[in-house]
């Protein structure tokens, strides 16, 4: 009997354990999300996003595919109860439905300007009194050339001859201070003080805004570049050889999305931020318009 009774403590022990084990692994399946993407007129396009410790996905992404062109926005939402994931959807709903509708291969740089302006003017209108936005990072590709325009502390990168050049600097504080230095704007006091800062400064969804950072001339691709727009839960956690060593690999856009999420779930980082990437390969071919 206390045989019996044993090995009964002992098997039910074993399913614990098991059902903890699932349990552990269905959650890290749902936290960790690669949407899988095939390539579209010589472009191989991939995203992934995770959760990391936070309770919401405040981050949003989306791809539009149109003959004209490609168009890849990124929102990382900002405030409290529900009030940046609200603004990062929005976001990204607004840039892919003038994307679709309007024709913004006759001047990228006009509709990023409309673009960013509706979508403060609309998060305004939508939280009201709640303090609240979103940062954004978007890249529109047309034949074999790259626009890109940012708000906030999202990042955009390209990956050639093995290395990893960011296109943009971020509208923080330190960012800003350091820029304003340069300029002779502020004093070396002042940007020594402010380089310890690193609070977002500029976002869609204040009175105050008005600096879109857009390219100056867009950039001619080449066969094999690496385009990737990623919120600042991973050019600010994951170390940038990290990145390189990453996207120098010859995998598949989804296996370096997959792989850079996974490193940062098993990096020993406290109170992990939302994560979001999307990862696209110029194959060399112009995009037909």
């Amino acid at each position: 009997m206390k045989t019996f009774i044993y090995e009964n403590k002992y098997m039910i022990m074993i399913s614990l354990i098991s059902s903890v084990c699932l349990l552990i692994l269905f959650r890290e399946i749902i936290k960790a999300k690669v949407k899988k993407m095939k390539r579209y007129n010589g472009v191989e396009l991939a995203s992934a996003t995770f959760i990391g410790d936070r309770e919401l996905q405040e981050d949003a992404m989306n791809i539009v595919l149109e003959e004209k062109g490609i168009l890849a926005v990124l929102a990382d939402g900002r405030g409290k109860n529900h009030v940046g994931k609200i603004s990062s959807q929005l976001a990204v709903k607004i840039f892919a439905e003038l994307f679709a509708n309007e024709n913004a291969i006759s001047n990228a740089n006009y509709f990023f300007k409309r673009a960013f302006n509706i979508t403060n003017r609309e998060i305004l209108k939508k939280l009201y009194d709640h303090q609240g936005g979103a940062s954004i990072v978007c890249a529109v590709i047309i034949e074999d050339l790259l626009h890109y325009a940012l708000v906030g502390n999202t990042m955009i990168a390209v990956f050639r001859n093995n290395e990893l050049i960011p296109l943009s600097e971020g509208h923080t504080v330190n960012v800003l201070a350091q820029r304003g230095f340069y300029q002779g704007k502020i004093s070396k006091q002042q940007a020594l003080w402010a380089l310890k800062e690193k609070r977002l400064l500029n976002y869609v969804g204040q009175d105050g805004f008005k600096d879109v950072e857009i390219y100056d001339v867009p950039i001619r691709l080449k066969k094999g570049d690496l385009i990737m727009l990623m919120s600042d839960g991973i050019h600010q956690h994951a170390s940038w050889n990290k990145l390189e060593e990453a996207m120098k690999k010859h995998l598949t856009c989804d296996q370096i999305a997959e792989n850079i999420i996974h490193q940062l779930k098993d990096d020993a980082i406290v109170n992990k931020d939302n994560a979001s990437i999307i990862i696209m390969r110029y194959r060399g071919h112009r995009l037909r318009v």
